[in-house]
């Protein structure tokens, strides 16, 4: 067992990766991606609460702890996440265990001619030359320390690869898990999703956490869509109440292509998300909806930023939360129109409930507009449950305490309802309800 060593904040990352092992994966573009990434690592400086993006929260629950390396090869059974498996995906199931692909745990036989779910490192040629065009060039590490550190210190890469004209009628389940059952440790989980032209899946990106031990994952994950292509990227962030887990999910659309991506976080101690769309093509569609359930002392930040490069695009975001406890969340959500992106549609909102009095949420919608035939709306709302509607119930018999858990639970089904795999529906339901203290029936899910 590696001793874990404290490393001063100012060079957090750059230490941790000089102790990293770096694993070769023999595949070109990856190599490539590291070997700058790795100078970013060295040249950005830790973020601190004088970063204008990081001045809400506070990263000493990472840098005042000790973590090693997450071993490649660990003991997972079948057994250890057979709770949140998917039967929709049961032949289309990926298993990454601290980062690193288990073909033993996975199951990945029955795709479609042409398509393609597994290790980059096992790729065919197709999908080898989609790596080599765009891994790492659309999650941006050159912008950002923790996607530098990614890049730098990945062992694997989980790939999704859709061919032309393909439709894949099942959905495909990412699962990916940190063993922290022997000690403190970091991994680093990254995936790549390439769909081509008329191309149409739904992917499920779902992470959990074994033992009892804090740890930290850093995990990217890029989307890449040609013309008229259509992924659902679902990302559901369902760690140990003590990992802490910052994360970058970046996509690339194509003209005419849409891009729905759903990211639902009930667990960790604390979960830094920033979801990026790059609307660079007319005629295509982004949606970046969000359900963040925090109470404890749990904190969960949001900054996204949806880039509207073209005209003619239009673009959803609707970012939910529900805050107990003396848990935070934070919310940055920028919307750009750049100079001739006319003819933009793009809604952004923010809507935050609070439980306790001691919930704390900072919200800060942006737009930043450099066209003039646009049609761009954003809000937030903070605020607790109406009065009026908790009266209502009980004037119907529904005792207050019953009242309160059967709004906060209709509220937060907006989000999951829209998710288009019924089994995550009904995990994600039963998961809310456990958050909120309401008891549903099976007739009940969404």
């Amino acid at each position: 067992m590696k001793e874990a060593v404290q490393f001063k904040q100012s060079t957090y990352l750059k230490d941790l990766h000089e102790n990293a092992v770096k694993a070769e994966t023999g595949v070109d573009a990856v190599e490539q991606a590291r070997a700058t990434a790795v100078t970013n690592v060295d040249a950005w400086s830790f973020p601190t609460p004088r970063f204008e993006d990081w001045r809400q929260t506070s990263l000493k629950p990472l840098y005042q702890q000790s973590f090693v390396q997450a071993a490649i090869k660990s003991d997972v059974s079948s057994s250890d996440f057979d709770h949140i498996r998917l039967k929709e995906a049961s032949d289309a199931t990926i298993v990454m265990v601290n980062g690193k692909f288990s073909p033993a745990l996975s199951t990945v036989g029955n795709l479609p001619d042409g398509c393609y779910a597994g290790s980059a490192i096992d790729a065919p040629a197709s999908v080898q030359t989609a790596l080599a065009k765009q891994f790492s060039k659309v999650a941006r590490y050159s912008q950002d320390a923790f996607t530098a550190f990614n890049t730098a210190i990945l062992p694997d890469v989980a790939v999704v690869y859709v061919a032309k004209e393909v439709k894949i009628d099942t959905p495909i389940h990412i699962i990916n898990i940190t063993d922290a059952r022997a000690e403190n440790v970091y991994s680093a989980a990254r995936v790549f999703i390439y769909g081509e032209r008329h191309s149409d899946a739904t992917i499920v990106e779902d992470f959990i956490g074994l033992g009892e031990n804090p740890y930290f994952n850093t995990a990217v994950s890029e989307t890449v869509l040609e013309d008229e292509a259509h992924i659902t990227h679902v990302k559901v962030q369902r760690e140990s109440r003590k990992a802490i887990h910052i994360s970058r999910v970046a996509s690339l659309l194509g003209r005419g292509s849409n891009y729905n991506s759903y990211t639902i976080s009930i667990g960790a101690q604390l979960f830094r998300n920033e979801p990026l769309s790059l609307v660079d093509a007319e005629n295509a569609h982004a949606t970046l909806d969000g359900l963040v359930l925090v109470d404890g002392n749990q904190v969960s930040d949001t900054h996204s930023a949806l880039d509207h490069m073209k005209a003619n695009c239009t673009s959803h975001q609707l970012h939910k939360v529900i805050a107990n406890g003396e848990g935070q969340s934070i919310f940055n959500g920028k919307i750009f129109v750049r100079k001739d992106s006319q003819l933009i549609d793009a809604f952004q909102e923010n809507r935050n409930l609070l439980l306790s009095e001691n919930a704390n949420v900072f919200t800060k919608p942006q737009l930043e507009i450099f066209a003039d035939d646009v049609k761009c709306s954003h809000g937030a709302t903070i605020g607790q449950l109406s009065e009026e509607e908790l009266f209502y119930l009980q004037t119907r018999g529904v005792s207050r305490a019953d009242a309160v858990q059967m709004l906060t639970y209709g509220y937060a089904l907006e989000v999951i309802e829209n998710i288009p795999v019924p089994t995550l529906r009904e995990q994600l339901s039963y998961a809310v309800a456990e958050f909120t203290g309401a008891k549903i029936e099976a007739q009940d899910i969404v």
